[in-house]
């Protein structure tokens, strides 16, 4: 396979990791907000990819945790995928050693009504931003 069909196959599998893991995204970027992250950035890493496994490790997933997880979603066959919300600033820090030809674009401020999820798997990283989840206000349910 070509180069630039690696980084092709790369680029579209990072797409479906994004696609398939939305809820879990969405999910992530809730619990940030309750948590007083106001603009958090959304990491989907791929713990099959020694990298991204480097960068959950960095930000404080335990590396039996990861071995764990790697295990038993090889015999299930599914991809081992951990999600993290990290704040705007700490991106570059985290991201930038791990992958060093990242798009500055990565940190730059997201269009509005929005948040920036990056996906980190198959040897590179691939960002979007998606729609802001909605928020909703426990005291305003059932008033």
């Amino acid at each position: 396979m070509s180069n630039s069909s690696q980084e092709a196959f790369g680029a579209e599998y990072r797409r479906q990791l994004l696609l398939l893991n939305r809820e879990r995204i969405e999910f992530a970027c809730v619990k940030a907000q309750a948590k007083g992250l106001d603009d958090p950035i959304i990491l989907v890493l791929d713990l099959q990819d020694d990298g991204a496994a480097r960068l959950a490790r960095l930000t404080g997933v335990p590396w039996e945790q990861i071995e764990r997880l790697r295990e038993q979603c090889d015999r299930a066959d599914v991809v081992p995928t951990e999600i993290i919300a990290v704040p705007r600033d700490a991106v570059l820090c985290i991201v930038g050693p791990e992958s060093p030809n990242s798009p500055k674009e990565i940190a730059e401020p997201n269009r509005p009504g929005t948040f920036r999820v990056v996906a980190i798997a198959s040897n590179g990283n691939s960002f979007a931003d998606f729609p802001a989840p909605p928020v909703s206000y426990p005291d305003q349910i059932g008033g």
